[in-house]
């Protein structure tokens, strides 16, 4: 697209500057940034069905202009798709976290919400090669877009003809399997939508918490799976083919992890090894703390060898935050859960934005590992602190405000006997 060493020569490459394409790449986050915590709201009132399946079909459609927006409507007209992309995916993270809170039982609680966010590392793992296929085909570059929009399509039809809000509102799945279900909830979701609380949610400290790890995760992560190929490429002088072997190799084994963590999250709850807090922590502390000593080790090693196993290390034990504190919007208000996701994930995009900029000023020259280094110390320091904080103020308790019509009626009755 952007690359004039595309396969397929038959079709333009578009022409753009890096900071054009900064541009272009930072719009969707801005987009992403807008629509979470709203989405959260529309989701816990409306039930995640339908939001799930406009968001994914709506970001099918725009993927698929996306050729045409760039040929055609160039730099403007791009910023705009993808920005438009952005605000409707907002939408997934809230909708899917309102639907796994209704339909998970605990006993398979970290196997079933690994196994659904873990489709974001398996798209990655499918979609790399393929974009390879695609771009040296017939269809050039714009085959990426048209296939993957397609795909888009084709999902959000299935989930939209077969998927459900909640147990109670399917109508092909047994009476019996419905009944396990709703029962293994412990009635710890409501049938209707309650009031949200807001003041109680703010003053929440363990959702600060989640917030807080969450924004160390996403500068981690972003460091981990963008900036160091481009140490590798300044520093060591090795490239990281973007449809190669090596490239897909840390998702692999990142996907394949997350699915064995998960097989012994539940393994240990069911037979109470520990709390549901600890095991949370414990996942969490795999994650992120193997990742700081990852970037710590990078400022010394030469070799892009050393470098590929440390980044393939960093990305497969970072999928213990799944089982760590990205089930903890559940654990803490199951009611809420679709909110909670929306606020923090809404707040630790601005990391992801801030990201390019902050460490734009500290990289003055790509090949100077000095000035790299101190990008990594720093993302090593955003690991370890925001998981300090996570062991210290961390819970996956669940709230007292997650039923929220008996807290009010609590509140209530307590002020009228001490008036």
């Amino acid at each position: 697209m952007t690359d004039n060493s595309s396969a397929n020569e038959r079709f333009v490459e578009l022409s753009w500057n890096e900071s054009e394409k900064s541009t272009v790449l930072s719009s969707f986050y801005w987009g992403y940034l807008i629509t979470q915590v709203y989405a959260g709201q529309m989701a816990h009132i409306y039930g995640g069905k339908y939001f799930l399946a406009g968001a994914v079909g709506i970001s099918g459609v725009l993927t698929i202009i996306t050729p045409w927006s760039a040929i055609h409507g160039d730099v403007p007209v791009m910023c705009a798709n993808r920005m438009s992309q952005g605000m409707a995916q907002g939408f997934i993270y809230p909708a899917i976290n309102v639907l796994l809170s209704k339909w998970v039982p605990k006993s398979e609680k970290s196997r079933l919400i690994s196994f659904v966010f873990s489709g974001q590392i398996f798209g990655a793992l499918t979609m790399f090669p393929m974009a390879g296929h695609l771009a040296g085909s017939a269809g050039g570059w714009p085959a990426i877009f048209y296939v993957g929009g397609v795909l888009a399509l084709v999902w959000a039809l299935i989930w939209s003809l077969i998927g459900a809000n909640s147990p109670r509102e399917h109508e092909s799945i047994s009476e019996a399997e419905r009944e396990f279900i709703i029962s293994s909830l412990n009635n710890t979701t409501s049938k209707k939508p309650l009031k949200i609380p807001w003041e109680m949610i703010i003053k929440s400290t363990p959702l600060w918490t989640l917030i807080i790890v969450h924004m160390a995760q996403n500068w981690g992560f972003w460091i981990l799976q963008t900036n160091i190929p481009i140490y590798m490429n300044y520093v060591l002088n090795f490239n990281v083919e973007p449809t190669g072997f090596l490239t897909i190799m840390p998702y692999l084994v990142a996907w394949i992890s997350i699915i064995i963590f998960s097989w012994i999250s539940d393994y240990i709850n069911s037979h109470s090894f520990m709390s549901n807090t600890n095991q949370r922590k414990m996942w969490n502390s795999i994650a992120h703390w193997s990742g700081a000593l990852v970037l710590i080790s990078l400022c010394f090693n030469t070799s892009a060898t050393g470098a590929m196993i440390l980044l393939t290390i960093a990305l497969s034990l970072n999928g213990g935050i799944i089982t760590g504190f990205m089930a903890n919007h559940m654990d803490l208000a199951p009611n809420f859960a679709g909110i909670l996701m929306g606020i923090t994930n809404s707040l630790a995009n601005i990391t992801t934005i801030l990201g390019p900029l902050i460490v734009g000023l500290i990289i003055r020259d790509n090949n100077n590992s000095d000035q790299w280094a101190v990008v990594f110390l720093i993302s090593a320091g955003i690991f370890f602190t925001g998981n300090l904080i996570y062991i210290l103020f961390g819970s996956a308790e669940i709230q007292s405000w997650n039923d929220s019509q008996k807290t009010n009626e609590t509140q209530t009755r307590n002020n009228d006997e001490n008036p």
